[in-house]
């Protein structure tokens, strides 16, 4: 860990534009996914495609952030954090105002995969600052804080997309990207700390990069806390990429309705970060998270059942908010865990983790767009079976 000495004497408000800028940056992966969703059935008109299509270009995205951190972590351990977080958050900028510019949905397809390759600078560089600047309890706590930060995400990313999802103002949500990526750009230039000193000799050393992910792999405590991370993070995924078809072509919600669907789950992951800050002065990181995936699992279970049933939207609603909760004590706690595991390789660790998720989200969601048969099913089910396999994980001894 390394003490910067900003992060230790730094007033409280200095610390507070730490905590926002990291934490802008652990969500800008979320915004780029949640922000345009309530506009998925005007894109398909703008683009003249089936609305199943436009769920491609958060495929292609993931895919690209998930490729781009097995890069970016290495680098970032011989560079610094701080530059090709620079030169990651520039090239993102532009890619959402060439995306909002396109009128070829081919053409845009491309700028979300090369905007997924620039956002995954800001996704592992983020994780590897936090383990730079803090440890242990004391870093799964700042995690928490960034999970809560990037909890607003959901929350206003859908409901101000589903204002602006109509055919004359989606590209805006483009330039939202743009605008919101621009202030963590800013952050980067005024109060981030650099944390891990760049390597003297600035030179890609290919052996070094292998040996970083190599022990990471050996590792059998990180192969199990990162699988616990990369299979909830594709549960996740799997509701967010397939929920727009759900509700608003199966349960009929309009776009601003489903916007705000999407922003009251959200708010579970936020009361569940809130709650996580007090049960970790009383209980171990990995009991909390075995705890919090089996509620998961569980709550997914029922959900199934009341999708066979035909229950009202509301009893399924109540469900998926147990799901989303579990998600703001799960994620940050397991983050913890595994960077942990391997505290002197937190670049490769965080890369590896990082693309392992979006990999494992990109095999998810390619997956339902294959299953599609215009039902819940699909979902609900792809949902169910990735909780399953964490809590398995969980229960394996470390």
């Amino acid at each position: 860990m390394v003490n910067h000495p900003i992060a230790q004497n730094s007033s409280a408000r200095y610390t507070l534009f730490i905590i926002l800028t990291l934490g802008i940056l652990t969500a800008i992966g979320s915004i780029s996914i949640d922000m345009y969703l309530p506009a998925f059935p005007v894109m398909a008109q703008y683009f003249k495609v089936p609305i199943v299509k436009i769920e491609h270009s958060v495929t292609v995205f993931l895919f690209g952030m998930a490729f781009g951190q097995l890069f970016i972590g290495p680098l970032s351990d011989v560079w610094g954090r701080t530059r090709p977080l620079k030169i990651g958050l520039l090239t993102y900028i532009l890619c959402a105002v060439a995306g909002m510019l396109t009128s070829h949905f081919a053409l845009f397809l491309v700028w979300r995969f090369v905007q997924g390759l620039a956002g995954s600078t800001c996704q592992v560089i983020s994780r590897a600052l936090v383990n730079d600047l803090y440890g242990g309890r004391k870093a799964a706590h700042v995690f928490t804080l960034l999970q809560i930060i990037m909890g607003v995400s959901p929350i206003l990313a859908p409901t101000i997309g589903g204002f602006l999802a109509t055919a004359g103002t989606w590209q805006y949500l483009f330039l939202l990207m743009a605008l919101i990526s621009g202030v963590a750009l800013l952050g980067c230039f005024t109060v981030l700390p650099p944390g891990k000193v760049p390597a003297v000799n600035k030179t890609l050393n290919l052996s070094a990069i292998r040996f970083g992910y190599a022990q990471a792999i050996k590792n059998p405590a990180f192969i199990n806390y990162a699988l616990v991370r990369a299979i909830t993070n594709s549960a996740a995924f799997s509701f967010i990429t397939a929920s727009p078809f759900v509700f608003t072509q199966l349960y009929h919600l309009s776009k601003k309705q489903y916007g705000f669907l999407f922003s009251g789950l959200a708010i579970g992951v936020i009361t569940a970060g809130v709650v996580n800050t007090f049960l970790l002065k009383h209980f171990s990181i990995k009991h909390i998270t075995q705890k919090a995936t089996m509620v998961q699992m569980l709550a997914v279970f029922a959900g199934i059942f009341i999708i066979y049933f035909q229950a009202p939207l509301a009893v399924l609603l109540g469900i998926l908010l147990v799901f989303t909760s579990m998600l703001g004590l799960i994620l940050p706690n397991v983050t913890a865990l595994y960077l942990a595991a391997v505290p002197a390789h937190n670049g490769s660790a965080s890369a590896l983790i990082g693309s392992m998720s979006y990999l494992s989200a990109f095999f998810i969601t390619s997956l339902l767009s294959l299953l599609h048969n215009n039902t819940a099913y699909p979902m609900i089910i792809m949902m169910w079976c990735c909780t399953v396999v964490a809590f398995i994980c969980l229960r394996y001894r470390t």
